[in-house]
């Protein structure tokens, strides 16, 4: 066997590895690469040989197409090359600035710009007689006599570098790494790897028309010279669809084998749910339920009489009625002798659930315990939900400890799923013998990631709100504008009306341009609001103080709360009508929408104020814009998705699963529908995967899924 050398960890030893390397072998072995390398690419996730083969590129620079500056479109993506011949900085109005890079070739001469931009990094970077690739969108200048291209793609030729034509493949990069050396190192280790082996089951390829593991792995780092650009640009070739496939067809394996494990054959613990009982409940309410609810309650009830234990999804807009229902179906278990346990993210939210279901004791009589880390007497409420004295349990993750034990759990619910990891949800539910599991999300998630996420889940979705919600206005505060929105807070609190102002730090940061929160809550009591009762809370005060201050909110004891985002999830306040948010631009969608969510619950007309700071990227402007435009959050959740892409999985660090690598739930959703099915049907007729056939599929299984759900049995 052929061998090369290799150093050892310490590099001291003549090791030898074989030419062919495993794809364990940790990549500092590999040619090019060495120790200093390999920190480098551990930034990037990338530790093994086989990590570098899956560190697909993001794009391709196609360099058979490269144009003429005196040939160029107004209006189209094209591609240059050319040698910088100058660049600079140019100041515009209300502070603004732009960076110019005068690129020349052989025709004349195209500026390349960007706006907002640190000009003194750009400076180093993009020096005059550089030789350059530049690629964007040209468009005419102002005066019309020449071309600009706007923030392009600029990739160095370094010198000897061979750029004759062809396909080039455009990686993420870190620090130290450019995209020659990446290029280098990735071309190193497809010689020095052995074939993949293939993880599908092969009548799936063949019936799929796809092509191997290894060719299509191979194709995507090095395309052929003939692939068309527009499906190289749309990652439509047939090497990208089979990675794509590949990628989301194992998530949604996982799902299937999660259901299949956890649900299909699982006895579950049946609750009746008798028609009468939730009849009677109903009666007791001081209000109907809208037909959403009573649509999602006849689906729980079903699922709670059922074989198998309940494993559902309950989504809907902040104040649509999700905690009403699932406050009926704890009702629902102790009616039939069941214990339930409620699981919230936050103190607050927590405290929140425990004493609205206080409240409503006529409609819910539950001998209901709060158990958080900042309760009294935790070793009596222990002891009484061990003997089965208390009906509900609401705590925090508190309800995870292992001296927390349930005399018969019948239903777990989990408040924003999203704000938990997969095992904290598993930990909660083995605290009974198969229980039913209600998981609710006032975040709405696009139905690709609901397949993705929540694939091993029953989904349902409440989108009618209660009568007598007056919708929100959402208003963009520039600097100039700031003094009319403190106009329209005071305004609304001499109506008796309350008020939300709401920043992303809580002190100063010597890094970040941002007002703090402590700071500025001087400012509005003393300054801005003097004649007005201001407070104060924020993630770093005592649970003590923080619940202090929000009772004296809830009371009407104060007219306006500065705070944090402590305040996203779960403040229910209908008197509340202006919702501020500073430095909006630098928050994200979904996080806007949670928190817009927190005023308009009540009959009077509500404000949203996204008071923002230049300069702003282009994707903070688009999201301000979806903010302004929309309140369904539905939409919202997928312009989040186009916007920030689903490369990382919304929660998916947390969640178990891993990031995409290749696919785009965006663009792929007919894929994985078709990755759905498949696996599927895949898992229904074979749930241990025991066909020869799936032997790829059932070692990967077992390689890199039983670690993530530890959950998933198969074998």
């Amino acid at each position: 066997m052929r061998t090369h050398p290799a150093r050892c960890r310490n590099n001291l030893c003549p090791r030898r590895f074989p030419l062919t390397t495993p794809l364990d072998s940790e990549v500092q072995f590999l040619k090019g690469v060495g120790p200093r390398r390999a920190e480098q690419l551990e930034r990037l996730g990338i530790k093994t040989v086989g990590d570098l083969l899956f560190h697909f590129p993001v794009r391709y620079e196609d360099r058979r197409n490269i144009r003429a500056i005196a040939d160029l479109q107004a209006g189209e993506t094209q591609t240059v090359r050319g040698i910088i011949q100058a660049v600079g900085e140019t100041r515009l109005r209300f502070g603004r600035r732009m960076f110019n890079a005068v690129i020349r070739d052989a025709t004349g001469l195209l500026r390349a710009v960007w706006f907002n931009v640190r000009s003194d990094y750009l400076s180093k970077k993009y020096l005059p007689q550089m030789d350059v690739i530049a690629t964007g969108r040209v468009q005419l200048t102002r005066d019309e006599k020449s071309f600009e291209m706007p923030h392009p793609d600029i990739l160095i030729i370094e010198e000897g570098e061979e750029m004759s034509g062809g396909i080039l493949p455009v990686y993420p990069l870190t620090e130290g790494v450019n995209q020659n050396v990446m290029r280098k190192i990735i071309a190193a280790a497809l010689a020095a790897a052995p074939p993949l082996a293939e993880n599908l089951p092969v009548s799936l390829v063949a019936k799929l028309h796809l092509p191997s593991r290894d060719k299509a792995m191979r194709l995507l780092h090095a395309p052929a010279e003939n692939t068309p650009e527009q499906k190289l640009a749309s990652f439509r070739t047939t090497a990208h669809k089979r990675m794509i496939f590949e990628e989301l067809f194992l998530i949604e394996c996982a799902m299937a084998l999660l259901r299949s494990r956890n649900t299909e054959r699982v006895k579950g613990v049946a609750i009746g749910g008798r028609k009468q009982q939730v009849d009677s409940i109903l009666s007791r309410l001081p209000f109907e339920l809208t037909p959403d609810q009573l649509t999602v309650l006849d689906e729980i009830v079903a699922d709670l009489k059922g074989e198998h234990p309940m494993n559902r999804l309950l989504q809907g807009e902040v104040g649509c009625g999700k905690t009403v229902v699932a406050a009926i179906t704890l009702a629902l278990a102790a009616m039939n002798g069941y214990q339930s346990a409620l699981m919230a993210p936050t103190e607050i939210l927590a405290e929140q659930h425990f004493n609205n279901l206080r409240k409503m004791k006529d409609a819910f009589p539950l001998k209901s315990l709060l158990l958080t880390s900042g309760t009294k007497g935790k070793e009596a409420i222990r002891q009484k939900a061990a003997n089965g004295e208390v009906d509900l349990l609401v705590g925090t993750h508190a309800l995870l400890q292992q001296n927390v034990v349930f005399k018969n759990l019948g239903v777990a619910v989990i408040d924003e799923q999203h704000r938990f990891g997969v095992m904290q949800r598993a930990r909660l539910i083995r605290k009974g013998e198969s229980p039913n599991t209600l998981i609710m999300t006032a975040t709405p998630i696009p139905r690709t990631l609901a397949m993705t996420l929540y694939g091993d889940l029953d989904v349902s979705v409440i989108k009618t709100m209660p009568k007598g919600r007056a919708k929100t206005e959402t208003k963009i505060i520039r600097p100039g504008d700031i003094s009319k929105a403190h106009l329209l807070i005071h305004r609304e609190v001499k109506k008796g009306r309350q008020a939300f102002i709401i920043y992303p730090l809580v002190e100063e940061s010597e890094t970040m341009e941002l007002k703090a929160a402590t700071m500025m809550y001087g400012v509005f009591q003393k300054d801005i609001f003097p004649d007005l009762r201001v407070g104060l809370v924020h993630g770093r005060m005592k649970q003590e103080e923080k619940s202090d201050v929000m009772a004296k909110f809830a009371a009407r004891a104060l007219d306006v709360l500065v705070s944090t985002t402590v305040i996203e999830v779960g403040i229910d306040q209908p008197n509340a009508t202006v919702m501020m948010i500073e430095h909006a631009e630098r928050f994200g969608l979904a996080q806007l929408h949670q928190l817009r969510g927190r005023v308009g619950r009540g009959a009077e007309q509500s404000y949203c104020l996204l008071a923002i700071q230049y300069p702003m990227s282009a994707v903070a402007k688009e999201r301000l814009k979806v903010m302004v435009e929309s309140t369904d959050g539905f939409y919202i959740a997928e312009k989040d998705m186009e916007l920030r892409g689903s490369g990382d999985l919304m929660g998916t660090r947390q969640s178990g699963l891993p990031s995409l690598r290749v696919a785009n739930l965006v663009r792929d959703f007919d894929i994985l529908l078709a990755a759905r099915k498949e696996a599927f049907a895949l898992v229904h007729a074979d749930p241990d995967l025991l066909n020869p056939e799936c032997a790829g599929l059932r070692k990967e299984m077992e390689r890199n899924w039983r670690e993530r759900f530890q959950l998933i049995d198969v074998g």
